[in-house]
């Protein structure tokens, strides 16, 4: 009680201290708060990407946490609510398709599309068609997360296609964006940040609403495998307003959840869900 006495008074504080253009003041949803209050109880938003937004997070697909298909599944004894529905996954994934079949955006790259084109050539990830696992083995082949900065999970999706496809990716933002106050900016650390800011700026994938408040950036340690003119405006070591985040606590999880790997293949679908 006294804690939210408190931050009515600064929140009064400081709308009444508001200059006209500065940032306006409002909430993340419950959930995100619950899970980093470092990186949303914030109620001041709307920072501009270019200084470094307001929120940090980070993508990345893992394709050892797989799950047989032999080993079936079993009644739902509880409601996944860091993993996305499969049902939402596969309407990004529709509409994404659709997307691609309609003519290309006006836009201004902010990268030669020769050095992005060789980007995507040198990663796995940027390649949704390679086969990762064995279909007919498996029914899902791997996780997808998103992270804050503190490399606490946030979202989660279930990867059931051969390869990393961009429906994932674009699935969580779509997801997080939804938690998000209409102000609120993010920067999203991705291994392949530049191939998917170049497809959402040739496309109408995420509603300019996402877009004009989203910005992408590689992650520090796979930044150095991309190609310079990439770099210049991708880098996180480069980029204005990162500071140390690195987008590499994606790596850090893994790590910390190598150990459910074996537990997982043979595990019912909803057993597999409840420990991650």
């Amino acid at each position: 009680m006294v804690v939210q006495q408190h931050r009515d008074h600064i929140a009064k504080f400081q709308v009444s201290s508001r200059v006209p253009n500065s940032p306006s003041l409002t909430q993340c949803a419950p959930l995100l708060v619950q899970r980093c209050p470092a990186c949303f109880a914030g109620i001041l938003h709307g920072r501009s990407t270019d200084e470094g937004g307001d929120i940090h997070v980070a993508m990345d697909g893992n394709f050892h946490h797989r799950h047989r298909r032999a080993a079936g599944d079993c009644p739902n004894f509880y409601d996944p609510t860091y993993f996305l529905p499969k049902s939402f996954v596969d309407a990004i994934g529709r509409h994404i398709d659709t997307q691609r079949k309609r003519p290309v955006k006006s836009h201004v790259p902010l990268v030669p599309n020769e050095a992005v084109d060789q980007c995507e050539n040198a990663y796995e990830a940027a390649d949704g068609k390679k086969q990762k696992a064995a279909m007919d083995s498996f029914d899902d082949t791997g996780i997808m997360a998103l992270i804050c900065r503190h490399d606490i999970p946030l979202f989660f999706a279930n990867i059931d296609s051969p390869g990393e496809q961009q429906k994932y990716s674009v699935a969580l933002l779509h997801h997080f964006f939804s938690f998000l106050p209409p102000e609120a900016t993010v920067v999203a650390l991705y291994d392949i940040g530049c191939v998917l800011a170049r497809t959402l700026s040739k496309y109408d994938i995420l509603p300019i609403s996402i877009t004009s408040r989203l910005r992408f950036a590689t992650t520090a340690m796979h930044a150095y495998g991309h190609e310079w003119a990439c770099q210049l405006v991708y880098n996180p070591r480069i980029c204005v307003g990162l500071g140390l985040s690195d987008g590499e606590g994606t790596e850090r999880l893994w790590s910390r959840l190598v150990r459910l790997i074996g537990v997982e293949r043979t595990s019912s679908v909803c057993t597999l869900l409840f420990p991650l």
